[in-house]
């Protein structure tokens, strides 16, 4: 298999992953950013606005610490770490491209054009070719994942240690991707848009309720007891119920990305006040219903009426996603409407998204400060929904 880069309109477009170098790509610069996160995207906002951005330090602080774990300049291979920075470079090419923000694909497309590709031999192409299909199809829309896929990511020789962190680092390309489209829309631009990109498959996944979920790994999860200092630590830090979670148990198999995912998610969701804020709870919600995902829309949904939501509204969702959609706005200019519709045109369609959404959250009541937290709610859960989909089954209690 053969791999080819080509230049598209200034941007790049990655096939497959092989020998062949191609050319070098046209932003040289792309790779060497200072700020690896926001790729210096923030630096042409009006002050005000970076101001408005910037009081998210923490947020940011978080988002370039998971950047370095997943991305560092050297990734030590051993048994139990064979996912190279090649196959992470490729693979977050791949998501970027998937969501059509050219400046992410430009930047990936540096940092991968000097390294060295894995040899030709058909064990080696067989592998690149999963890992490949597995990082597109979980950018494009979770529920395409099924468990086999999972279970063939073993076969080709990634550990579980790895798949944990290759479905960590293709949610989080996926979340800053959602970033870099809110700091477009801030400057009153619209992303490039790669050329051949279609929109997203539509979730078809049904049973959306408000029950009391359970969520259950499908890969060895850590013991506890025999854990890691570093990975007892981390599961003591991030939550009080982590060690008994079979979430947190599985995740800590990569101990430093967990702990920036949990910091990002605590920033988002839990450091702004007010602790539950039903528009928060409700770009949640839709998010999750977008991208398929039971056990987040169920938990965001309780979260949402406990901060004065009406039921009716997650009913709806829960019904019948295509109230998400333009073309089904029917004249409902309602804040929740306004919200429902800007959460789904950055879920969907990240390379399309722009001032219009801003302008439309600002019109129907939202401050700058609330559109920009139902923004990075969605990105957030762009990254969630991915890890609870793709790496455990949920079941009713």
């Amino acid at each position: 298999m053969e791999q080819q880069r080509r230049a598209v309109h200034n941007g790049w477009y990655h096939e497959t992953q092989s020998s062949q170098q191609g050319h070098l790509p046209t932003d040289t610069q792309a790779a060497r950013v200072e700020d690896r996160f926001l790729l210096g995207l923030d630096k042409p906002l009006e002050p005000s606005l970076r101001r408005l951005f910037t009081e998210n330090e923490g947020l940011l602080k978080a988002s370039r610490a998971c950047y370095a774990c997943l991305f560092p300049e050297r990734v030590e291979l051993s048994r139990k770490v064979s996912l190279s920075l090649y196959d992470r470079l490729s693979s977050a090419l791949t998501v970027a491209q998937v969501t059509g923000v050219q400046p992410l694909c430009s930047h990936y497309a540096a940092r991968l054009a000097p390294l060295a590709s894995p040899n030709a031999s058909r064990e080696s192409n067989i592998r690149q070719t999963h890992i490949t299909q597995f990082a597109r199809l979980l950018a494009t829309q979770p529920t395409l994942i099924t468990p086999p896929m999972l279970e063939q990511l073993s076969d080709v020789g990634l550990s579980t240690q790895d798949i944990v962190t290759f479905i960590q680092l293709i949610g989080f390309v996926s979340y800053q991707a959602r970033v870099l489209a809110i700091l477009g829309a801030l400057r009153g631009r619209v992303a490039a848009v790669l050329p051949g990109f279609h929109a997203p498959e539509s979730c078809v996944q049904q049973g959306f309720s408000l029950t009391l979920r359970q969520w259950q790994a499908r890969l060895p999860e850590v013991d506890p007891a025999t854990a890691s200092k570093h990975q007892q630590d981390v599961l003591d830090l991030i939550a009080p119920d982590a060690r008994s979670s079979s979430f947190y148990r599985l995740l800590v198999q990569d101990a430093p990305s967990l702990s920036e995912f949990s910091a990002v998610f605590n920033h988002v969701m839990h450091v702004r006040e007010p602790r539950k804020a039903p528009w928060r709870e409700l770009a949640a919600v839709a998010t999750s219903r977008l991208n398929g995902c039971l056990y987040c829309a169920g938990i965001h949904g309780r979260s949402y009426l406990q901060a004065g939501g009406e039921e009716q509204q997650i009913n709806g969702l829960f019904s019948e996603q295509d109230s998400l959609h333009p073309a089904n706005q029917k004249g409902d200019n309602s804040p929740e409407q306004v919200l429902l519709l800007a959460t789904s045109a950055l879920t969907r369609t990240p390379e399309r998204f722009n001032a219009n959404e801003l302008h439309a959250l600002s019109d129907a009541g939202y401050s700058a400060a609330q559109s920009l937290d139902i923004l990075l709610t969605t990105a957030l859960f762009a990254w969630s929904n991915r890890l609870i989909q793709t790496l455990g089954d949920t079941t009713a209690p």
